[in-house]
Parts: C-alpha cells; structure tokens; sequence
C-alpha cells in the first residue's frame, strides 16, 4: 500500500476519543509500530496518523531520517485512511481512484466478491437513479422551482441530463456538470459536491449493511432480553453479585438501544426524506439529509460499527446460540458492551 516499507508493517486502527470540553466524538485513525513484527503484542508505539507525527515516531526509531518526508502517494493514502469511518473494503474501493493517484496499490486492500458487490451496487444505484430522474431531470433545473411549478414550459427534450451518467458519477464520487448540478438543484454548495456524495453513498451502504447484519442483531437482542442473559450458575451467587450483574444487564440493554437506535434513526431519515421528494415532489427533507449526510455518514458508521463488534462478540461467546451463560463468561461481556457502546454517537 505504502512505498515506505515500515508504512506497510504498521497496524491502522480506528479510535473513539470525546472532547472533554464539547462532549463530542471524534473518529480518529491511528497507526501502531511494534517493536517486533512478528511477535506484533509485545508491545511498540502508536500515534495519529498524520504525515508529520508519523515521521517523528519513525525517525525516532531510526526507520528514517528526521529530515525525510513522505513520498505524494504515501500522504494521499494517509489522507483517504483517516478520511473513511471504517477499513471496510468497499469504502477503500470507492476511493480507489483517489487512492491510485499516484500509483495503483495491491487490490488484496479492496477485495469484494463479485456477489457483494452486485448486492451492494445494486440497491444504492437504483435509489440514485430514482432520485436523478425524478429531481434533476434537466440540466440548470432548480427542484425548489420545480416544487414551486416554475418549470412546467421548459423543453424537456432540451433540458434532459443523462441520468445513467449522474448515476455513475455519484457512484464514483466524480465531480461532473451533471453531478454539480444535482446539489446545486437542492441550494446546497456545490464545491462540497464530493463530500456530499460521498457521504450520501456511505449511508446508502450503510442501510445494506444493517439489513445483513439484522438477523444476527435480533438474535442478540432476543437474548438480551431473555432470562438467559443472567448467569446460569446464579443459585449459587449472592444476592449483592446478582443485583450486580442486573444493573450491568440493565445498563448494557440501555446503552444498545441507543446504539440501535442512532443507527435506525439515520436511516429512517434518510428514507422518508427521499420518500417525500419522490412521492410527494418536497425536496427541503432530502436537502435537509444532503447538508446533514457528511456527518450522519460517520455518526452511522461508527453506531453501526459498534453494534456489529458488539453482535459479534456475543456470537463468539455464546457459539451463535441463545443459552445462559456462566458468571465468569458474563462479566466481561458486559463490560465490554458497557465500553463501546458508552458514548454519544451524535
């Protein structure tokens, strides 16, 4: 990925860190540098993953010179890692060609089945592709005007965008004529137009994402709310352990509804929005979700991200099955949920 050969043997990762002034959450990349590569948790050194506290960190380990700089292809992948929510490969894929600016990188880093990724792409174009054809259907359409009904003497056959080129575009985050114009026909500014289709297809992956996941996640939820979310071996517990683990349990089923609900509530939005701009020709909720798609797109992912870690988890401990756990099992479960999901996503 990197042409700096100790770039290539770091470890991303992404941290939650709040502020302690603002209460706000802050997604931030950061890369660790073991000190042995091949026994990688004996311990090294992390920092943000920016250019200039990166070549700090490596020339203090003598990996190069302090006066050394980053080659333009190192900085612009560093650049796109720390832009992305999540190192999920089809939100490297779909800055691919941001990425290979400079050069093309291995295509291990962007791997998707061929069936992922027509499960993927097909949802997310036939939404935009709706929306094109409904809300810019011509070239210096206005759909405020249009909403308005100030645009029913136009030549459409004059006025006619390529809807399949808009769609292309948006799907390869390109900043075309076609493209602009689509945000500035929802008053939006239009030298954001990268970042709001960006966003606007991340949520979009998102809603897919969600809907994969879902059958794991009610599964989980099930449990939680079920008796078999208190420790199996409770007869033989204290009744000061047991009012113990309900409030973890309480606690933990509190701090995932919230989690499932920032992620629901996103989505939900987003739909009825498009909804009222196809159905009912009102497109202040969808330009309302367009200005708002840049941060919902990282409040989505983190929320949704976490709840997925914390299903995961679940299905490790309890081999995919809804069975009573054992206190020991329980204990650091709940702290772990109590862990990621403890924080305003919003």
């Amino acid at each position: 990925m990197f042409d700096l050969s100790t770039l290539n043997l770091g470890i991303f990762f992404k941290e939650v860190t709040q502020n302690d002034h603002e209460d706000e959450v802050f997604v931030s990349t950061r890369v660790y540098f073991p000190y042995n590569d091949l026994e990688v948790d004996q311990g090294g050194e992390s920092t943000l993953a920016d250019p200039d506290r990166i070549v700090k960190v490596l020339a203090k380990r003598g990996a190069i010179k302090s006066a050394d700089s980053l080659t333009a292809h190192d900085q612009r992948v560093l650049e796109i890692l720390t832009k992305v929510p999540t190192f999920d490969p089809f939100l490297l894929l779909s800055q691919r060609r941001e990425v290979e600016v400079e050069r093309s990188i291995s295509p291990s880093y962007f791997e998707i089945t061929e069936k992922d990724w027509m499960l993927i792409r097909r949802p997310v174009l036939e939404k935009i592709s709706v929306l094109v054809a409904k809300a810019n259907s011509a070239n210096n359409l206005d759909v405020y005007q249009a909403y308005l009904g100030q645009n029913e003497d136009k030549d459409d056959e004059g006025q006619r965008l390529m809807t399949g080129a808009v769609v292309d575009a948006i799907w390869q985050g390109e900043e075309t004529d076609g493209s602009r114009g689509l945000i500035r026909s929802f008053r939006l500014d239009e030298s954001q137009t990268k970042q709001f289709l960006f966003a606007w297809k991340g949520i979009n992956y998102y809603e897919f994402q969600y809907e994969r996941y879902k059958p794991l996640f009610y599964d989980f939820f099930r449990w939680l709310g079920s008796s078999d979310s208190m420790p199996k071996d409770r007869e033989a517990m204290t009744e000061s352990a047991m009012d113990r683990f309900k409030f973890r349990r309480d606690q933990s089923r509190s701090l995932i509804r919230t989690t499932h609900s920032t992620v629901m509530t996103i989505i939900k939005n987003y739909n009825l929005a498009f909804d009222e701009l196809i159905e009912k020709d009102d497109p202040r909720p969808f330009q309302q979700f367009l200005r708002e798609a840049p941060k919902n797109f990282l409040t989505v992912g983190l929320a949704l991200g976490v709840l997925a870690h914390t299903a995961n988890a679940w299905a490790d401990v309890s081999d995919k099955k809804p069975r009573a756990l054992r206190a020991m099992e329980l204990e650091p479960f709940y702290d772990f949920i109590i862990a990621i999901n403890g924080q305003d996503f919003q």
